[in-house]
């Protein structure tokens, strides 16, 4: 069986459909002007408090389900 033409390309901070038929999908970089990205979501960075001292530091980087959820449904819609 062939493999679908669009694909979910889902890292640390973002998420994006892509056209296999212009792009590779073992590309190492993922970014809105990506050669074959249809479409692009960013992620949001929730940064870690300290309970004790309320300082900031860097956490991790989260995208929203409801954009995964919309990148499903935009890949599934293209490939059917």
């Amino acid at each position: 069986m062939a493999e679908d033409r669009y694909f979910i390309d889902e890292r640390d901070g973002c998420v994006a459909v892509r056209d296999r038929t212009l792009t590779s999908p073992d590309y190492p970089g993922l970014f809105p002007d990506t050669e074959g990205v249809v479409q692009f979501w960013w992620g949001e960075r929730i940064d870690k408090v300290c309970p004790t001292c309320s300082h900031k530091s860097m956490g991790e980087w989260k995208v929203a389900d409801k954009d995964i959820e919309a990148a499903r449904t935009l890949c599934a819609g293209l490939n059917a």
